[in-house]
């Protein structure tokens, strides 16, 4: 987020902890930071001015990682604080953080060449409010595997006392809370709607409140 003036800079480097299924720290690696860029604000309604104030980066972290074989696998984890305090629909979202994590197949699954899915368009940065989105949400897999789709409650992770933990810990992790009257089924709030198809990835919302949301 490169609108706010006190937001954490990019990890430089960014660390992974890398668990097997025993929640035993196996490595912990290093990402040096690759440079960013500035997504475009995509906003496509003519009748209505773009708000200001929203600005975001991307940086693509690249590493190349050889774990041994081993039957349960391995989770990897990145823990990162926290998010913009003027989030409308979590509770105390500038001490909450992210987790984002991934499992690798073991060798007692039938899944060792396995691929992670991509997705193949990131849905708008900013929506008009009462005007209803319909935007495909779907993504591609590499080797061919069913992909169904839901909402979930975003992971939360990491602290503003310790907002970068090297390496980030091995799970169960905690969830966000969400702020009253917002729910994983309605992040929008009370009137809004959202739901995206479990089969074709397609997503649609219509927001019925002013605000910035997980």
């Amino acid at each position: 987020d490169c609108a706010t003036v006190n937001g954490a800079p990019y990890d430089n480097p960014l660390s992974l902890g890398i668990y097997n299924s025993n929640n035993i720290l196996v490595q912990t690696v290093s990402i040096p930071f690759p440079g960013s860029v500035v997504l475009p604000i995509v906003f496509s309604n003519p009748c209505v001015i773009p708000p200001t104030g929203f600005c975001n980066e991307k940086a693509v972290y690249t590493i190349v990682v050889n774990l041994p074989p081993t039957p349960g696998g391995y989770n990897v984890s990145y823990q990162r604080c926290c998010r913009r305090p003027d989030v409308i629909n979590i509770n105390n979202p500038g001490d909450t953080g992210l987790t984002v994590t991934t499992h690798i197949t073991g060798t007692n699954s039938n899944a060792l060449v396995n691929s992670s899915p991509r997705f193949t368009n990131y849905p708008p940065m900013v929506l008009c409010n009462n005007e209803t989105l319909v935007f495909d949400h779907s993504a591609t897999d590499a080797d061919g595997d069913q992909l169904l789709y839901e909402l979930i409650t975003p992971y939360s992770g990491a602290t503003n006392v310790a907002p970068q933990p090297t390496p980030s810990p091995p799970p169960p992790y905690g969830l966000v809370n969400w702020g009253p009257g917002f729910t994983q089924a309605n992040p929008f709030g009370p009137g809004a709607t959202i739901s995206i198809d479990p089969n074709t990835g397609i997503l649609t919302a219509d927001p019925l409140m002013l605000g910035l949301f997980v």
